[in-house]
C-alpha cells in the first residue's frame, strides 16, 4: 500500500528524484543474491531502520522500512502534513496485498534477453513487487507520492544489488509521460474508494499499447466497486484469487484484478 490521502482522524485505520542504479550485481531467478548482501542501515532519513524477511514462493526475501510504523505517524511533522493533505505514511509499513501481489510476480517467466519489458510499481510503498520483478530481470521504475519511500526502495535495492530497478516520483492522481510500460502494477491500492477513478485514469497514461496492468486487494469492501469503474474506464478485467499467504500469524487470500484495454 502506498503514501496517500486518508480521510479521518490521524492515526486511523498510503514526491525528489531517487534514480540511481545500483550496484549491477543482478539477481537471479531464485531470488537469491550471487554474492554477499551488503549490512542494513542503521538509520535511513532520520528513521530507525528495520530488516524485514518475507516468505515469497517459498523463499526468503529481505526487505528494508522503517522500524515502528506506529511510532512514525505521531511525528510531528507527519501531523503537520495530515493537517494539509490528509496525509498518512502508509508507505512504511508492509501491507498483505503487497506479499500477495509478490506471490502472484513469481510467476511471472524470468528476462534475460535485452530489451527487458519495462515494470512500473504504482504508490510501490517499501517496494516488494517492484523489487521481486527486478530480481526476475525486468526493467522496473518504483514510484511514489512519497520521497521518504523511494528512498527505502533504493536502499533495498542496492543492497540486493538490483542495476534494473530505479525510483521516481509520481502521484498516481497525475501521470508521466516518461514512464510508459508494458506492465503495470498497484500493491493494496484500492483502500479508499476515491482511489479508484485515479488509479484507473494514472494506468490509463502510463500502460503502453498491449499492457498488462496487475493490481492486488486483500479483500477490502473498497475494492468491491473496482471491476465495474474498471469496465466503465474502457478495460478488460479479470479477476482471480490470490496465492493464500500468512500474514502477521494467520493465513489470508485476496484478489488480482488484471486489466488489459
Amino acid at each position: 500500500m502506498a503514501t496517500g490521502h486518508s480521510t479521518g482522524r490521524l492515526g486511523a485505520g498510503r514526491p525528489p528524484l531517487h534514480r540511481d542504479r545500483v550496484d549491477p550485481r543482478a539477481m537471479n531467478d531464485t531470488g537469491k543474491s550471487p554474492g554477499a548482501k551488503a549490512a542494513a542501515p542503521s538509520r535511513l532519513r532520520g528513521y530507525p531502520v528495520m530488516l524485514r524477511t518475507i516468505s515469497v514462493a517459498g523463499r526468503p526475501f529481505e526487505l528494508l522500512g522503517p522500524a515502528d510504523f506506529e511510532a512514525l505517524i505521531e511525528r510531528p511533522e507527519v501531523a503537520e502534513r495530515f493537517a494539509r493533505d490528509e496525509y498518512m505514511p502508509y508507505w512504511a509499513e508492509l501491507w498483505p496485498g503487497a506479499v500477495m501481489l509478490a506471490e502472484e510476480i513469481a510467476t511471472w517467466p524470468c528476462v534475460s534477453a535485452a530489451p527487458a519489458p519495462r515494470v512500473l510499481e504504482l504508490g510501490c510503498g517499501l517496494g516488494l513487487a517492484g523489487l521481486l520483478a527486478a530480481t526476475r530481470g525486468y526493467d522496473v521504475t518504483c514510484s511514489d507520492y512519497d520521497d521518504d519511500a523511494l528512498a527505502f526502495v533504493a536502499a533495498s535495492a542496492a543492497r540486493l544489488g538490483l542495476a534494473n530497478l530505479a525510483t521516481r516520483p509520481l502521484d498516481w492522481r497525475l501521470a508521466d509521460p516518461a514512464l510508459i510500460a508494458e506492465r503495470v502494477i498497484v500493491a493494496d491500492g484500492l483502500y479508499e474508494r476515491r482511489n479508484l477513478a485515479p488509479i484507473l485514469r494514472c494506468i490509463a497514461a502510463q500502460l503502453a499499447p498491449g499492457g498488462t496492468a496487475w493490481l492486488s486487494d486483500p479483500g477490502r469492501s473498497t475494492a468491491d466497486d473496482f471491476p465495474p469503474t474498471a469496465a466503465r474506464a474502457g478495460f478488460r478485467i479479470d479477476c482471480q484469487s490470490s496465492a493464500e499467504i500468512e500474514f502477521n500469524g494467520r493465513a489470508m487470500a485476496g484478489r488480482i484484478f488484471v486489466l488489459r484495454r
